[in-house]
């Protein structure tokens, strides 16, 4: 937080209730999500379940996951694809998210698309 703070951004937690698609994707900046991850030993899977930090981030209009357990970025596309994508990751239990925005964006709450904003 204190990183992103330096930079004049700030972590806006997701309310997973909330759809996807209430997104304002032009005001946030990049993505946060710690997911259910498993645990292994060398080859060997085992039945344990750790919860894991990746980053998400846009370049040049396209979506990338930028996990730091992938050997490089994956391209998730645009933001249909980026969509479904946080979908799929958040319909986990124990999933959570943040938004990265700039300060401003938190303080007036313009990350959500105008009609789904809170009063």
């Amino acid at each position: 937080m204190a990183a992103l703070q330096s930079r004049e951004l700030a972590a806006v937690w997701w309310d997973k209730r909330r759809s996807v698609q209430s997104l304002c994707l032009e005001k946030v900046q990049g993505f946060i999500l710690n997911v259910p991850s498993r645990v292994s030993l060398g080859i060997m899977s085992l039945p344990l379940r750790r919860r894991h930090w990746l980053a998400v981030r846009q370049v040049n209009g396209q979506y990338y996951n930028l996990d730091s357990k992938l050997k490089n970025p994956v391209w998730i596309g645009g933001e249909t694809e980026l969509r479904q994508f946080l979908s799929e990751q958040l319909s986990q239990d124990v999933a959570e998210m943040l938004l990265v925005v700039q300060r401003e964006v938190e303080e007036d709450g313009t990350w959500l698309i105008p009609n789904d904003r809170e009063n």
